[in-house]
């Protein structure tokens, strides 16, 4: 039975079940599993806030470095003696006053730290999008590794159906030669304990089928509870004969060490950390800051002459001899109905005060803080550069494994593809031989074993050479991808 016949019967099987069970069946194939995990995995969804946390520090960096503006206004009263800042003079009744006013200031120079934060975070953002990226890739490998594993399983239960069929048609037979008089009984108990054995090793198969769904559901964060409808579209695979294995891994390694996200992360936080010890380093110099403001204010203290005063002379004394009096020069005298509060208005244009400071701060001494903080950074640096070269590390091995192990299933396919052929000849022989009564039931049950061990493993291995192949083309920069 070719592999579209099967699949053709298996689909057919599923349509008309969960038509009777009133079920709707959800088909997926590998590209839309994969879709689907990226739009709806928790793990990338974290991955992809921290994106945007970073982006948000670069934005913060970004305005350290533009000039500060704050403005401000008080309005309150004031009992008691004090001197009123506007008008310079002691008050004793209760006061109001408003101040209002704008200050800026900008550092002008502290050793570039401002500029190279903001560069530094800027290689943050960049990084949290690689590993962004390599999350995506991860969960891409899984989703496919799992996809595999229900293709498998699937193919396992197959297998194991077939086997169970073939064992309930021998209990048939046999029934019909005890009936017949031309079997002894112990022969079908034989047959039927074996049914037994099929049976349960036909749930076994199921189970674990049922459970590599689940697991692949999972990472797709669906609903356990629709396992029976989750269907996944068994692709047209290649024959494996047709298929080349690439003859220089190099070339892989070279293609993913230029490509693969993580190692672009490694290399841009290398290139943070290099920032990271310029930036401890500009505690050794001086800093230079400029501050301006701009105010004004009103005290209710504050008087404007509006009647017309009084003139009056004092006596001082008299003429000696004479008598006569005395008096001071004239001099114009208010009263307190003369004055009104100064106009709000035009104490606002009157009050104006500004101020433009510039302040030098020469680090001397500061508790080994700036040392400590520039090996830290070279530490970093370092731990940087490791990682990078670990990140490269991981990648090689990586690619080395998935072709070493692309090429120990390319050579188990071929064997176990002999093995098949000798296994089922070996099996239709001892099958002929036990219904002829010419061998007992444990000859037949080890020779079917072999041939059904034989069938599961050129399964897994064509399959599991399928992948590493994909999983090659994967670390060149492309993406994972099946024919349905």
């Amino acid at each position: 039975m070719t592999l579209h016949q099967k699949l053709f019967i298996s689909l057919t099987a599923s349509v008309l079940l969960l038509a009777t069970s009133g079920a709707k069946a959800q088909f997926w194939t590998l590209d839309s599993c994969i879709r689907h995990a990226y739009s709806q995995n928790i793990s990338i969804q974290l991955s992809e806030e921290t994106v945007n946390i970073t982006a948000l520090s670069e934005t913060q960096a970004i305005g350290n470095l533009l000039p500060s503006l704050n403005g401000q206004a008080t309005h309150g009263y004031n009992w008691g003696q004090r001197i009123d800042p506007f008008t310079n003079q002691f008050a004793t009744s209760r006061i109001q006053s408003n101040n209002f006013g704008l200050a800026t200031s900008v550092n002008l120079f502290n050793g570039m730290r401002q500029v190279n934060t903001y560069k530094q975070a800027g290689l943050n953002t960049e990084r949290a999008k690689w590993n962004y990226e390599k999350m995506r890739n991860d969960i891409a490998l899984n989703v496919a590794s799992g996809y595999l594993a229900v293709i498998i399983n699937k193919e396992f239960l197959d297998i194991a159906r077939r086997t169970l069929d073939g064992t309930e048609r021998q209990v048939k037979r046999m029934e019909k030669l005890v009936s017949a008089g031309q079997l002894s009984v112990s022969n079908l108990n034989d047959m039927q304990a074996q049914l037994a054995s099929d049976n349960a090793s036909f749930v076994i198969a199921e189970n674990n089928f049922r459970l590599s769904k689940l697991s692949l559901m999972q990472l797709l964060q669906l609903d356990g509870a629709g396992v029976e409808s989750f269907t996944i579209i068994i692709p047209t695979t290649e024959e494996v004969e047709s298929l080349e294995l690439i003859a220089n891994p190099e070339v892989v390694v070279e293609a993913a060490i230029h490509n693969f996200p993580e190692i672009k992360a490694a290399t841009t936080g290398l290139a943070a950390a290099a920032l990271g010890r310029k930036i401890a380093t500009a505690g050794y110099y001086p800093s230079l800051n400029a501050s301006f403001s701009y105010g004004t204010g009103y005290s209710g203290a504050a008087k404007v002459l509006t009647g017309n005063p009084d003139t009056l002379a004092f006596p001082i004394g008299t003429v000696y001899g004479t008598g006569q009096l005395v008096t001071s020069i004239p001099q114009l005298v208010y009263s307190t109905d003369d004055y009104q509060t100064k106009a709000f208005g035009k104490q606002f244009q009157d009050n104006v005060n500004r101020s433009l400071f510039f302040s030098l701060n020469i680090p001397l001494f500061n508790g080994f803080v700036t040392q400590t903080s520039v090996k830290r950074a070279d530490i970093n640096y370092r731990q940087a550069n490791l990682q990078l070269e670990q990140a490269k590390q991981v990648i090689e091995q990586s690619v080395y494994q998935a072709y070493n192990n692309a090429k120990a299933s390319l050579a188990n396919y071929y064997a176990f593809k002999t093995s098949v052929a000798a296994s089922k000849k070996s099996f239709d022989w001892a099958e002929l031989r036990y219904e002829q009564g010419l061998s007992n039931i444990t000859e037949y049950a080890d020779s079917r074993m072999r041939y059904e061990i034989a069938e599961a493993n050129l399964t897994r291995s064509k399959y599991d050479f399928i992948f590493k192949l994909k999983v090659l083309d994967f670390y060149q920069g492309k993406a994972i991808s099946l024919k349905p």
